[in-house]
């Protein structure tokens, strides 16, 4: 019986653990999801002098450890520290304290002395037409504090109306200025599409209307709503003096919220500036908080006293200096071999943050990113050394579907090994089928043949060492995964021993054993053939996989008279597209593929928004080509080859022949994690030039045809036969 109570309390004691261990990485989501709006929008940031990975990394222990909602307000409050974020709030997720003015009493208070008290606590667009007499008034106090929630989008509008009837001068209004955040660099130096910027809008001006006069006044604020900018433009005129009631920081310019649970975390979403620089926001007088309204609550003798005193608003809060954008790579943290757990976290909550703000094509993904960050996080937890940590960030990284990402470590480099089989192995009717050789020696050995089917590798089944593998692979779409997969099967120790069982065509199986070579370069495809050649029946080929931009010229002179040509784009092209698709524009096409990258702001118009930027193509200096064009496909056919395959679509009436290329195409991004961890990615989504979706389902043949075993066996490219054959047919 007491080893039963025994098994109930280590059961129940397990289960209160992994409980809270749960409960602490659904907050880290919470927190990735501020801390990576912070890291990309806020002004602070701009100059890269914050070191906002060590912010989060000190915190780290106050944000997974709070149990209750003021531990979470002081941990959040640490993080956003070392901002200096006048405009920080942090409170429940409850109605702000709010004046008590009932709908219905007037707007107008005159008080003695001709002053007049206006009430505009309501949120809505104010009726000018109530404050038409007002011209006796000698003094204006303005109570801006809110009785209502948010105010309407017009309300600033119509204040500013309301305040050019008490000027005698124009008065320029600050501008609102927002970050622009580019994310990782390419990882090839090159176009990058829009780099980091700031985004500053237009200032309005203040004008009076005719007949306006100009009258002393006050303004009573608190930080419930940001100070109009009307307001701190006519405070540094000398035209206003302000009232703060309840706050020792008051808040102006853009703001921005961000939920996470219980809180409500409210900061800078952009910043005021003005020629001088950045508008400094502060009152001449500060009281604690009182709600009261009227002529006897103690904003509003604060206010009187103000216009009493024989001090005028003189326009004494300076600006500051503006942030300025600088460009810094992110830290490498070489020095990491195995992060501690804070910076374990921060590798997972910073992979998170950029495939969020930066990853285009997140929305095709199969599964919830978020997901994908809390399973990380509770691996992060469990990991014992580099290579387990490297595998949780892989395992995470898999979940973006993009055959451009991989992830890279020295342990995980160690753990695959940097040798490579002579061989190319490629999945051929549900088989793994020998199909070529990177090894000329081993080619030579007659060893292995081409068509031979690979059963097992070191004992195991190939096919259930590729299913195992799998999962922790990136691909764009199945047939990529399969591909990228026998690639990593493949690899291993420099000079290791592989145990290789093959079945020739006579079905019998043989065990050779291999040895592995160093990596090199990946070398041309088809090296049999030409690259440039023309087949029988008047039918031109060209191998893109081997074709040089200073070659291109020579290739339309040798196709120049052929009915048809044939582009074989299943390899890796050179930088060819723009030279080609000048040559081949019957269409008259101006542009072809379509860029997206993501525009990262916290500028409300510029949410959601991707920039596009279209292939722009020159005008030819040749003459154009006017045969049928054939193109050559498959899973290969990746990145920078579906460009081209997507440019000369746009250019020419085009027939896909194959199977479905790849589904990668956006220019390479890479992100470095700590633990010198580095993470490729697709930086932009690719669209056909009509806007078609090509990321995760590749170019689609017209005509789909797959290599065989038999036919590999045989030594024919079934793929090129079909399209030579229709090449022929072309008129």
């Amino acid at each position: 019986m007491f080893e039963h109570v025994k098994l109930l309390f280590a059961l129940l004691l397990a289960s209160g653990i992994f409980s809270q261990a749960h409960a602490a990485n659904e907050a880290l989501v919470d927190t990735a999801r501020l801390w990576s709006t912070v890291k990309y929008t806020h002004p602070a940031l701009a100059d890269g002098r914050i070191d906002w990975d060590q912010a989060l990394v000190d915190a780290m222990p106050a944000l997974a450890g709070a149990d209750d909602l003021p531990a979470s307000t002081a941990a959040v409050a640490r993080l956003m520290a070392p901002l200096g974020d006048a405009s920080l709030r942090i409170h429940a997720a409850e109605v702000p304290a709010l004046l008590n003015w009932p709908a219905g009493r007037p707007d107008v208070e005159w008080l003695p002395g001709a002053v007049a008290l206006l009430h505009l606590h309501g949120g809505q667009p104010i009726e000018l037409a109530r404050f038409d007499k007002l011209g006796s008034a000698r003094k204006l106090i303005l109570d801006l504090r809110p009785a209502t929630g948010a105010r309407h989008r017009g309300w600033e509008r119509s204040l500013q109306a309301l305040l050019s009837r008490f000027i005698d001068q124009t008065v320029e209004l600050p501008a609102l200025r927002y970050r622009l955040a580019s994310g990782p660099r390419p990882s090839i130096e090159g176009w990058e599409g829009l780099p980091g910027a700031f985004i500053t809008t237009e200032a309005d001006l203040l004008v009076p209307i005719a007949g306006s006069k100009a009258c002393p006044m006050v303004v009573i604020v608190n930080d419930s709503e940001p100070v109009p900018k009307a307001i701190l433009a006519l405070q540094r005129a000398g035209r206003a003096q302000i009232v703060a009631e309840g706050a020792t920081h008051i808040r102006s310019g853009p703001l921005q919220t961000v939920h996470m649970g219980g809180m409500t975390v409210e900061f800078s979403a952009g910043e005021l500036v003005s020629r001088a620089g950045r508008v400094r926001v502060a009152a001449d007088v500060v009281l604690a908080q009182d709600r009261g309204v009227g002529a006897a609550s103690g904003p509003v003798r604060a206010a009187l006293r103000l216009l009493g005193s024989k001090r005028r608003a003189a326009g004494t809060v300076k600006n500051e200096a503006a942030a300025f954008p600088v460009r810094r790579d992110e830290p490498e943290y070489r020095d990491m071999a195995y992060p501690a757990l804070a910076w374990r976290r921060l590798a997972a909550i910073k992979l998170w943050a950029v495939m969020d703000r930066h990853f285009p094509a997140k929305r095709w993904m199969s599964t919830s990113w978020d997901e994908a960050l809390a399973t990380c996080l509770e691996r992060m937890e469990d990991v014992r050394d580099a290579h387990e940590y490297g595998r949780a960030l892989e395992d995470m990284a898999a979940k973006l579907d993009d055959s451009h990402v991989g992830v890279y470590s020295r342990a995980l480099n160690l753990g695959r090994g940097k040798g490579i089989l002579g061989v190319r192995i490629d999945h051929v009717e549900g088989r793994f089928v020998v199909t070529g050789f990177a090894d000329t020696a081993l080619a030579s050995t007659g060893t292995v043949h081409i068509g031979d089917e690979v059963m097992a590798i070191d004992g195991e089944q190939f096919g259930e060492r590729v299913s195992r593998l799998a999962p922790r692979i990136a691909a764009s779409t199945a047939a990529g995964k399969i591909r990228k997969t026998i690639a990593r099967v493949l690899l291993g120790p420099i000079d290791g021993i592989v145990s290789l069982d093959l079945a020739g065509a006579d079905g019998q199986v043989r065990r050779l054993t291999l040895r592995r070579g160093a990596a090199m370069d990946e070398g041309p495809l088809r090296t049999a053939r030409p690259s440039v050649e023309v087949l029988d029946g008047n039918v031109g080929y060209v191998d893109l996989d081997r074709l040089m931009p200073s070659e291109v010229d020579a290739m339309f002179e040798t196709i120049k008279n052929t009915r048809a040509v044939i582009f074989d784009m299943r390899g890796y092209p050179h930088g060819v597209a723009h030279a080609i698709a000048p040559r081949l524009n019957v269409l008259a096409a101006a542009t072809g593929a379509v860029s997206f990258q993501n525009l990262v702001t916290a500028m409300p118009l510029g949410k959601g928004v991707q920039l596009a930027f279209p292939s722009v193509f020159e005008p030819a200096t040749a003459p154009l080509y006017r045969g049928k064009v054939i193109m050559l496909i498959d899973e290969r056919t990746q990145s920078q080859a579906e460009d081209l395959a997507l440019d000369l679509e746009a250019v020419a009436p085009i027939t896909f022949v194959g199977t479905p290329s790849a589904g990668a195409d956006g220019d390479l991004r890479q992100i470095a994690l700590p633990g010198w961890v580095y993470v490729s990615f697709s930086g932009y989504e690719v669209t056909h030039a009509d806007g078609a979706q090509l990321q995760r389902v590749g170019v689609t043949p017209h005509v789909h045809v797959a290599p065989t075993l038999d036919g590999i066996r045989a030594g024919r490219d079934e793929v090129l036969e079909r399209a030579h054959a229709m090449g022929e047919q072309a008129r």
